[in-house]
């Protein structure tokens, strides 16, 4: 009885439920739609809880990847393997505003006394190169000499001491030049300026090819696009011309020695030699499309670069040989120490002057070198005596070869050896007598120029002008350049667009290769898209893998076979006039060669994406603008400039005398 009981009240229970129930659903429908939700997201939350974590996490991350990285957020280097350092020598540098202490190299030195930077006046000490790549240059300069000097010096007389000083001033440019070199960051100037330079030359192009349809009129139609901006040396000829000669100048102060820009006929001289003789024909064989060919096949080509078959030659003091003094007369004007501390008048007035250039304590030196030879080579030396000797020798050494000196002078390492070891008798008096004798003479021969009376100075500006004959019109004219733009002074040109002085937004080698590939190749918008969105992740490593390729191919680049190779190509484009050019049918032999070869270079991937068609005529415009000698004039002196103004930063500090060159005419 009583569990029929309990179960007539539990069926009326869950009835009473699910009446209830049937109206709060018909009263509260919205709330039953909910609590249905909730229960079913309950069930599927306790079988399906890792999926929603997973999901719910994607989202997360993606939205806090957007949040928190822009266009110019990069990932870095993913190849830890491959890091890029730049090498530089640790050389002395050159000129570090003039007077500076040689202890410390401070120029505002409170522990030591002022004096003059050995470096400055011989820029050679420390280099050192194989004697095959100096034994190639030495043949490039005493062909400047022979071809540009002696003709007209030996009519004169046959006294070599003028000579001899131009061989140093060679060596002076050519060594600074070397340090110089040695102290910038090559493939980084590759790869953030110069190429740079090159995307703008080339947007240039794509925008005159526009505007014709014959490859014929395309030089004609860039030159006009660059408008105002064109260089200033591709005006005309003579405007080249004296482009150099302005450049030279201006860069006297720094590849010349102390003092030697007083001295007009000798600047006169060597500004007429490098504008004229060396950097004209030099520029007009880079610009040329013949040896642009060349270039180009060689760098796409992909067979191992050619390896020694000598052994390396031995290091030699850099163009030591070169500059050693032909004369074998004694001049009248030049001065011997001996003579100088016999008459008491020019021994007051060399010390001034060594009080002056901050260099007295090599005097004393060599005066007290002076001395200890004397005393030395006496016949029969006593034991006291040569106690005494040994003395006085390390004495010397003390002032002024201990690195702590105040009076300390730099000597060849071996000397200081040879002094340590105290080969007194044999071999420190000869050597010795060398060395005071080579730190010595620049300053005699500063000295002697500075008593010279001041020259006049005229009254009017000196102006070069090339005589109008047909030798010189033969020289400076050609079939291949003409007379370059062909602009006249005051000729009015169209205000286009700055191309080189607006901002750029491409930056690095990841952006030109985008650039190239919207602009030349017109890639389609999804893969510059593409390009666009891998940019964050690969871009630093590109960069980074392109410098390190860079700096591994100037190594090779720099090895002694080639570098003498490279030396040997200069003398015969600048030199070797009188050979036969190459025939018109192997000028267009090799035309043909570079074009396959850049056909050949891009990849099947790419040929894919962007089809046949536009690979063909994408690399017929690069060729055909490589193929305008002189739209490729106008990009090698724009890199020019590039170059010499990162070889010398001096020049952006003295602005206004470096845009003074465009103004000169």
């Amino acid at each position: 009885m009583g569990s029929w009981v309990r179960t007539i009240c539990g069926r009326l229970k869950q009835r009473l439920r699910l009446d209830v129930g049937r109206e709060i659903c018909r009263q509260y429908p919205l709330f039953c739609f909910l609590l249905l939700c909730l229960s079913v997201a309950s069930l599927l939350l306790n079988r399906y809880l890792h999926v929603l974590m997973i999901f719910w996490s994607f989202v997360a991350g993606v939205v806090t990847f957007y949040c928190s990285l822009g266009p110019d957020s990069l990932l870095p280097n993913i190849f830890f393997t491959i890091k890029y350092k730049p090498k530089q020598l640790g050389l002395q540098e050159l000129f570090p505003q003039g007077h500076s202490c040689a202890v410390c190299g401070k120029v505002k030195c409170k522990r030591h006394r002022p004096s003059l930077l050995l470096e400055n006046y011989q820029p050679w000490l420390d280099l050192k190169v194989s004697s095959k790549v100096d034994a190639s240059l030495s043949e490039v300069l005493e062909l400047v000499l022979e071809n540009f000097v002696y003709p007209w010096y030996r009519d004169v007389t046959d006294d070599e001491s003028f000579v001899d000083e131009l061989r140093i001033t060679l060596r002076f440019f050519a060594s600074v030049l070397v340090r110089r070199i040695h102290k910038v960051d090559i493939p980084s100037i590759i790869t953030k300026k110069l190429l740079k330079a090159a995307m703008k030359h080339i947007e240039v192009i794509v925008k005159a090819r526009q505007k014709v349809k014959n490859t014929e009129y395309l030089q004609q139609a860039a030159l006009e696009e660059y408008g105002p901006e064109l260089h200033v040396a591709l005006r005309s000829r003579r405007d080249e011309l004296q482009y150099l000669r302005k450049l030279t100048e201006l860069l006297f102060p720094y590849i010349l020695p102390p003092k030697a820009t007083d001295c007009r006929s000798l600047t006169l001289l060597i500004r007429e030699i490098l504008s004229g003789s060396v950097l004209l024909p030099s520029l007009d064989f880079l610009a040329d499309p013949d040896t642009v060919n060349h270039l180009l096949i060689i760098f796409i080509d992909d067979s191992p670069p050619e390896k020694a078959t000598e052994p390396a030659s031995p290091l030699v003091p850099f163009l030591q040989k070169f500059a050693e003094p032909r004369n074998k007369k004694p001049s009248v004007l030049k001065l011997e120490l001996k003579q100088i501390r016999e008459q008491q008048d020019l021994l007051f007035r060399f010390m001034n002057f060594l009080k002056q250039e901050g260099a007295v304590h090599v005097l004393q030196f060599c005066l007290t070198v002076e001395e200890f030879n004397d005393r030395i080579l006496r016949p029969e030396l006593s034991n006291d005596e040569m106690l005494s000797l040994h003395e006085e020798l390390q004495k010397i050494y003390k002032t002024y070869c201990l690195d702590e000196s105040i009076d300390k002078i730099r000597f060849d390492p071996f000397i200081v050896e040879e002094i340590q070891r105290r080969k007194i008798i044999k071999s420190v008096p000869g050597k010795l007598m060398k060395e005071k004798g080579q730190h010595l003479e620049p300053f005699i021969m500063s000295f002697i120029n500075s008593c010279e009376s001041p020259k006049p100075k005229p009254s009017r500006p000196e102006l070069t002008i090339l005589s109008p004959t047909s030798e010189n019109n033969k020289k400076l004219f050609n079939d291949l350049f003409k007379n370059n733009a062909n602009r006249a002074e005051n000729t009015e040109r169209k205000q286009n667009q700055n191309y080189f002085m607006e901002v750029m937004t491409v930056d690095g080698v990841y952006d030109y290769l985008m650039y190239v590939g919207r602009v030349v190749f017109q890639v389609p918008d999804w893969l510059h898209h593409l390009l666009m969105g891998t940019r964050i992740l690969f871009k630093n490593t590109l960069e980074m893998y392109t410098d390190y390729y860079l700096q591994c191919k100037l190594e090779q680049l720099f090895q002694e076979h080639r570098l003498v190779s490279l030396i040997t190509l200069l003398r015969d484009a600048i030199f070797c006039e009188n050979t036969e050019p190459r025939s018109l049918q192997d000028k267009q032999k090799g035309a043909k060669q570079t074009f396959e070869e850049m056909m050949n270079y891009i990849p099947d991937l790419i040929v894919k994406c962007i089809g046949e068609e536009t690979k063909y005529e994408s690399i017929r415009l690069l060729f055909d603008g490589l193929q305008q000698p002189v739209l490729n004039k106008q990009l090698t002196y724009v890199l020019l400039d590039i170059v010499i103004q990162e070889l010398f930063p001096e020049l952006n500090k003295v602005q206004k005398e470096a845009t003074s060159m465009t103004s000169w005419m």
